[in-house]
């Protein structure tokens, strides 16, 4: 049977040079006055509505969400427009070309499914995946790993196992609260130790170095 390989963006497949948090201080600014609002606010890792709440907090204010994520979503194509600013992490075409046959591959991320789609579409990796679990169906990042299980199921794909492939002790959280397994890459958000400490089943420095390493492990 096989697995069900679950990658984060930012960090994991690629990065983007700042510019979705750039999107983001620029959405604030626009709908509620606020400069800089992420200033403080814990990003690697979180999902946006999550963003959303603790910028909420930092203020005594209540954000209006809905108008924050119209606003991003224009102010982070705009950025991405500049095809300098997006990188795909090492290895990750050849990862995925090599899994596309042997494993069920989906999305789990934090990001919005409308600004995932802007992001992997600059990097030319939006046609990869059909489906995810997006930062709309959990504020918490940790309740995303049974809602893709969930929808697998949905989609009639069956799978044994569970694999969250992402950068920062978030993923390794979130594995671990749906009882998943983990492969975390230093490429992105975590500090390598940090993710070490949390005892992930495999950790590589990127997916192009451990490509073998990550292939055997997901059988």
């Amino acid at each position: 049977m096989k697995p069900l390989v679950l990658f984060d963006i930012d960090g994991t497949l690629l990065r983007t040079r700042g510019a979705g948090r750039e999107a983001m201080d620029d959405a604030f600014l626009e709908v509620h006055g606020w400069k800089k609002a992420t200033e403080g606010v814990h990003i690697g890792g979180s999902t946006d509505g999550r963003i959303c709440l603790d910028v909420g907090v930092k203020y005594g204010a209540t954000v209006d969400v809905d108008a924050v994520k119209a606003a991003y979503l224009v102010r982070v194509a705009e950025r991405l427009e500049d095809k300098t600013r997006v990188e795909v992490c090492p290895g990750v075409f050849e990862l995925l070309d090599a899994i596309g046959g042997r494993a069920h591959v989906a999305l789990l991320t934090g990001n919005w499914e409308s600004g995932a789609a802007v992001k992997l579409g600059a990097a030319g990796l939006w046609t990869a995946f059909e489906w995810g679990a997006y930062a709309e169906d959990a504020v918490d990042r940790n309740h995303l790993l049974p809602i893709a299980r969930a929808r697998a199921r949905t989609r009639g794909l069956h799978h044994e196992r569970a694999v969250i492939i992402g950068d920062t002790p978030a993923d390794v959280a979130c594995a671990r609260a749906g009882e998943g397994h983990v492969i975390a890459v230093e490429t992105g958000f975590g500090d390598p130790e940090e993710l070490r400490s949390m005892a992930p089943d495999l950790q590589v420095s990127d997916l192009q170095q451990g490509f073998a390493r990550v292939m055997n492990f997901l059988g």
